[in-house]
């Protein structure tokens, strides 16, 4: 008899599940273990292309379109979300990350990017995992609960900002465990280190960051979609307060510093030329 990761009877609402990277890869994944989906982007094609993709498939999605950075926009969201597909029982918060303009050298780095990284990496979580939790409560119903996580919680040069809020996500998750276990919350994050997304920037030539991989490649989306959706399940089910690195074996290395003194994992374009790489 083989093994199923099955999500059936849940309702999982994904914050992020859209643009073809890693949200996009936990829709697919939830809603093909039987899962309804249910997700938040802030682009409405975003949405619409997850909705049609998992329903062409004979499952069942519903999206709503808000800006995670509007922290009094989560709430109704969510509220949108369970009138059109029910309550959720689940929570995957993928929405994150560091864009170009807000990677900097400790020394330089300037407060209102610290902030917005904290914002957008952190703060929103935290509104948005309380809010389903305490439904979950009032409903007397047992959930899990993701948070996309990055290797640059361990510390990462330029990114002190989003190491930060990682690192700060990380702490919550083991906090969200432990007071909410005994309602049959179960959370848990996901930390992996270079992925190729859309957001990426990343040629299609071999660079330096698949080669200090032992895995011998980057990540893709679903390498990171497949440990959620395992959290999520009922294989998981004395897992909590733990963050699973998923690195491809990268560990340290991925904050090695090349010949322009820049971590080696970098390869987006744009970030190499603000730093002269």
């Amino acid at each position: 008899m083989g093994v199923e990761l099955s999500l059936h009877d849940r309702v999982v609402v994904v914050v992020g599940g859209g643009g073809g990277g890693i949200g996009t890869a936990v829709c697919d994944r939830v809603a093909e273990a039987g899962a309804q989906v249910a997700t938040i982007t802030n682009r409405d094609d975003h949405g619409a292309e997850t909705v049609a993709r998992v329903n062409e498939r004979g499952g069942r999605a519903a999206a709503v379109t808000a800006d995670v950075t509007d922290l009094d926009a989560i709430g109704p969201a969510i509220d949108r979300l369970a009138e059109q597909i029910g309550p959720a029982t689940d929570l995957v918060t993928v929405v994150g990350g560091a864009p170009p303009e807000h990677w900097h050298r400790l020394l330089d780095y300037p407060l209102q990017s610290f902030d917005h990284l904290l914002t957008t990496n952190l703060r929103y979580v935290f509104v948005a995992a309380q809010i389903v939790a305490r439904s979950l409560v009032e409903r007397d119903q047992d959930g899990a609960m993701v948070h996309i996580s990055s290797i640059a919680a361990r510390g990462h040069p330029l990114l002190a900002g989003y190491g930060a809020a990682k690192a700060g996500l990380e702490s919550l998750t083991r906090t969200m465990a432990a007071e909410w276990g005994r309602h049959g919350i179960r959370v848990n994050a996901v930390a992996p280190s270079t992925v190729n997304t859309p957001r990426s920037g990343r040629t299609e030539t071999v660079d330096a960051a698949s080669a200090a991989i032992p895995a011998g490649r980057r990540g893709v989306p679903d390498d990171i979609a497949m440990a959620t959706l395992f959290l999520l399940s009922e294989h998981a089910s004395y897992i909590s307060g733990q963050t699973l690195v998923v690195d491809g074996g990268a560990g340290a290395r991925s904050a090695a510093l090349d010949e322009h003194d820049l971590p080696a994992a970098v390869t987006n374009p744009a970030i190499r030329r603000r730093f002269g790489g």
